[in-house]
């Protein structure tokens, strides 16, 4: 296929090219030129790859963007060639992978993604290089058809066709006949049939597949950036192995494989993790630093469980970059914003940040304290595990099992001079006492609770023992927060508020309620599932002598929400407010929010 509105330069696509394409079909703005020429300077990514960070409204659908997918195919149109986006699981990778040596496609940056007896579908991120054309269609005897795609897009189906699969055949000849016979049985989906076979060559061993074991570790890792993954499960079946990655707060399958290669898969992990490989009988925890293609530092959580067919391994990633950057991903309201950054320079006082299990409270505590770790000030934290090494942090994990406690930790940090101390979580009253000692005696003190909300807070303290007049005079401030799924800005629809719905949302707050709200739809940019990415809705209390006149020894939560009622925004209210903005739905604040 040639080129219509441009001759063959043989010339890289630059930023420039490109902008000035985007700029003819009337897409971005000088705004969106500045953006890309300093994302350009910033990252030096390819242009291609930098597009789809841009926001560009639809102009034929109101209130919805383009996605990635769509600009890069009025690029492809543009050009006179056409743009696909490829399911690396429904490629032919046995037949792929043979058509064109590695070497050769690497270096012109192009992938084989479909092979017939007529031709050879290729991929390519370089409209304006494709002498290389008639050199291929020599080599594979077949008509050449070119699709436009990211750069992203191609490393990825590179390292699935070719490093990936060679790994996984490689395994399957070191265990032989079996292993190949195996690897069929588990593609037609025979499970009778493979534990027939996998019974037969118990006790076989195999030999040292380390080199290919790493490649699938690297390029996991990678794909699971690629797709936004916060947790990768690897996870033994029946017959298989099944790899699934947390997108979103969901988890979704991307890859089944043989089970001794999720055996060796695992295996590789807790070497890594510095775990006992030969204990598979009790649960362990590791942990990894490591450097991924995007030039990104990732830490990662290792966690394994013995089941019944086999070691389940859970790692969880921590983008150390998260806590560098500052608090917009909470979506602080102006006001609350001044209360936020108002409570955390206090001198003391106790700031606490809840909501149950990965609702970010990690991560706004680490983004917390790297704004106040200025170079005059002491930070120590208490945490199990350390999730995020900060250099500015004198970080403790705690072992109980030598005793060393959280409330241990506190009684130390008072002798290290400390001015901020962090408590990864007050379980305990002992740990609570600690806590509060120190915020009164002259420290600023940040801690977590897993609690339903801001007000629940207050009620677990009280359960475990703590006085209502130690709270009164330590607690200053607490956030409880959540995250919920955002629409996808590239199919969300409008749609006629439902009075019901709404009222079941708002609860009694006073909120007008919208005509029109968007609703969840699906596209092939968020997998069909009408979300992309998650946003946080928040309550933020501060403790002042309101809050205070209402708290007593035996209050009830019933009673405490009724009391506090417009004293500071709910995170119903909070969430209701992202629904009028476009930004969720309320059946997902209705999901989160009890």
């Amino acid at each position: 296929m040639e080129l219509q509105n441009y001759a063959v330069q043989e010339k890289k696509l630059s930023i420039f090219d490109l902008i000035e394409v985007l700029v003819q079909l009337n897409l971005i703005n000088d705004v969106d030129q500045q953006k890309l020429k300093l994302l350009s300077e910033k990252s030096r990514e390819h242009a291609l790859n930098l597009v789809g960070k841009l926001s560009i409204p639809d102009r034929r659908r109101p209130g919805k963007t383009l996605a990635h997918d769509d600009i890069m195919a009025l690029l492809a149109k543009h050009w006179g060639l056409e743009y696909i986006r490829v399911d690396p699981l429904k490629i032919q990778l046995e037949v792929v992978a043979t058509i064109l040596p590695l070497p050769y496609i690497k270096r012109l940056n192009i992938v084989p993604v479909e092979v017939t007896k007529d031709k050879v579908v290729i991929l390519t991120s370089e409209p304006f290089c494709l002498a290389w054309m008639d050199e291929v269609r020599a080599q594979v005897k077949r008509d050449i058809e070119i699709r436009i795609n990211a750069p992203v897009q191609i490393s990825h189906l590179l390292n699935e066709i070719f490093v990936v699969q060679k790994a996984f055949k490689g395994i399957a000849q070191e265990q032989g006949l079996a292993g190949v016979e195996r690897l069929r049985l588990l593609r037609q989906g025979k499970l009778e049939e493979l534990d027939r076979l996998i019974e037969r060559n118990k006790g076989k061993k195999l030999a040292n597949p380390d080199g290919f074991v790493s490649n699938i570790v690297d390029w996991l890792l990678n794909y699971a950036a690629i797709e936004r993954a916060s947790d990768i499960h690897l996870e033994p079946k029946r017959g298989m192995g099944l790899i699934r990655f947390r997108v979103d707060g969901d988890l979704r399958t991307v890859y089944r494989l043989d089970p001794d290669a999720m055996q060796m898969v695992v295996t590789r992990f807790k070497i890594l993790g510095e775990m006992k490989i030969d204990d598979k009988r009790k649960p362990q925890d590791g942990s990894i630093k490591r450097e991924i293609e995007s030039g990104r530092s990732v830490e990662m959580r290792l966690s394994t469980l013995p089941t019944n067919y086999g070691e389940k391994l859970v790692i969880r990633i921590f983008d150390k970059s998260v806590a560098a950057a500052d608090l917009e991903f909470i979506g602080f309201s102006a006001e609350d914003k001044l209360l936020w950054s108002d409570l955390i320079n206090q001198p003391q006082g106790l700031i606490l940040v809840t909501g149950p299990t990965g609702s970010g409270k990690t991560t706004t505590l680490y983004t917390t304290l790297s704004l106040v770790a200025t170079p005059d000030v002491n930070i120590c934290t208490a945490e199990d595990p350390v999730e995020m090494e900060l250099d500015p942090l004198n970080q403790v994990q705690v072992n109980p099992q030598i005793g060393l406690t959280f409330a241990e930790c506190i009684r130390s940090f008072l002798r290290q001079d400390p001015d901020i101390i962090m408590v990864g979580e007050i379980r305990d009253l002992e740990t609570g006492e600690m806590a509060i000692q120190s915020s009164l005696t002259g420290h600023l003190v940040f801690s977590t609770l897993h609690t339903n909300g801001a007000l629940a807070t207050i009620q677990r303290l009280v359960d475990i023992g703590l006085p209502t007049y130690l709270l009164n005079s330590s607690i200053t401030g607490i956030l409880a927060q959540r995250l919920v799924k955002k629409l996808c800005p590239s199919c969300k629809e409008l749609t006629t508020s439902d009075p019901d719905k709404w009222a079941s949302l708002v609860d009694g707050e006073k909120i007008i309620p919208p005509e029109t709200y968007f609703r969840a739809v699906g596209c092939e940019e968020c997998k069909d599932t009408g979300y992309r990415g998650r946003l946080c809705i928040y309550e933020l209390v501060k403790f002042d002598d309101k809050i205070k006149k209402v708290i007593h020894p035996k209050i009830e939560i019933a009673e405490l929400r009724e009391k506090t009622r417009g004293m500071f925004t709910s995170i119903r209210a909070n969430g209701a407010r992202k629904v009028i903005e476009g930004e969720t739905t309320i059946e997902e604040i209705l999901r989160v929010v009890y």
